[in-house]
């Protein structure tokens, strides 16, 4: 409202536009909001069936009494509370060296696969071909000649013991404090989902089961107070880098006008002048440079809203959306609009404290241009 008047039609229509907008946005989100609702509805009143509608995540198993194992455990503590309905159970075990020796198991398969096709397709050709054959030292330069074929078999048939023997290990000695615990119930999995299990708030915990995909296995087996310091060493992260983040966005704000780019930077006085530079950096430069900064955000966050030990994807990316939010708001909206102002008005403000809301509101609209370019580049 910089450029209206204290009265007249342009303020008229300056209001009423402003109120218009409002409400078209408004109406907008209400039709979005609710389009989102009727389809998680249908999906949820959907006839069909999926793993998930059945089942719940439960964390913060206790330890095992002496001669049962985590399995047992689970499997007799639902089916006491759930007799007719509770199915089975999964624990969640530590994977990790069951996962590296079947990798190395499917690459000495396709190894061999290779070696098989190379060594048909040269006896079509030639009946007395030989198999084909590599060196087992380092990049196949060095080392012991062998033939391939045999060689493969003989690592997979090794590597298939090792890996049955893993597994049995790992199903009886890395079994986690968390499980997978299916009902033959959509309603009973829904309700014992919401249901508290144990009269002690950080054990037996349960929530609603991520569909298979959208699990994050490795935050599953974290503790209950572990995720709690977690959530909050992540809120302090978060808030530092909103803090830390204020010194570009600052210095960006201050850059909205050329005027403000030619007192910091005065040698840049004589390339300013020329028209095509002058137009693209007073345009697009900080914007540009915003966008660049907000870019480098999401992975950031999404990577801290997994620190904090969430077991699922969406939930994950839905908390680093609410962080984003904050930055959107306070460095964005916030930190462009009074960082730019107090900038140009600094010295006026610093001889007269008192006269900071005159400054401000004077000040205030000459940044509306940045937000349009901001808005249009997005």
């Amino acid at each position: 409202m910089g450029q209206v008047g204290n009265s007249g039609a342009r303020l008229w229509a300056f209001i009423v536009a402003t109120y218009w907008v409002s409400i078209v946005s408004y109406f907008f989100l209400w039709r979005a909001y609710k389009h989102v609702a009727e389809l998680r509805a249908k999906a949820l009143m959907s006839p069909e069936v999926r793993a998930d509608q059945f089942a719940i995540l439960v964390r913060d198993i206790p330890s095992v009494s002496e001669g049962q194992s985590k399995k047992e455990q689970i499997d007799s503590y639902f089916s006491a509370i759930y007799p007719e309905t509770f199915y089975r159970s999964m624990v969640v075990t530590d994977n990790k060296k069951v996962n590296k020796i079947y990798e190395e198991l499917e690459g000495y398969k396709k190894k061999l696969e290779r070696a098989e096709a190379i060594y048909a397709e040269s006896k079509n050709t030639n009946p007395d071909a030989l198999k084909p054959s590599h060196k087992t030292g380092f990049l196949g330069i060095i080392g012991e000649k062998v033939d391939s074929i045999e060689f493969y078999n003989d690592k997979i048939k090794e590597l298939i013991e090792k890996l049955e023997a893993e597994q049995k290990l790992t199903l009886k000695e890395k079994q986690q404090s968390s499980a997978l615990v299916f009902f033959n119930s959509r309603v009973t999995a829904a309700s014992a989902s919401q249901n508290l299990h144990a009269p002690i708030v950080d054990t037996w915990t349960v929530m609603d089961a991520p569909e298979p995909r959208q699990l994050i296995w490795t935050n599953l087996s974290k503790k209950f107070y572990e995720r709690i310091i977690r959530q909050y060493v992540v809120y302090v992260v978060v808030f530092l880098t909103i803090f830390f983040y204020m010194i570009p966005i600052g210095f960006i704000s201050a850059l909205t006008t050329l005027d403000n780019l030619v007192k910091m930077l005065p040698f840049l006085k004589p390339v300013v002048k020329l028209q095509v530079i002058k137009t693209v950096l007073e345009a697009y430069l900080p914007q540009l440079a915003l966008i660049i900064f907000l870019a480098l955000l999401p992975k950031f966050l999404l990577f801290l809203s997994k620190a904090e030990g969430i077991p699922s994807e969406s939930h994950a990316t839905r908390a680093a959306s609410g962080k984003y939010f904050y930055f959107t708001v306070l460095n964005v909206f916030i930190g462009i609009t009074l960082g730019g102002t107090l900038f140009t008005s600094f010295k006026s403000i610093e001889h007269d404290p008192n006269s900071i809301f005159g400054v401000l509101a004077k000040s205030l609209p000459q940044n509306a241009t940045f937000f349009l370019t901001f808005v249009a580049l997005k």
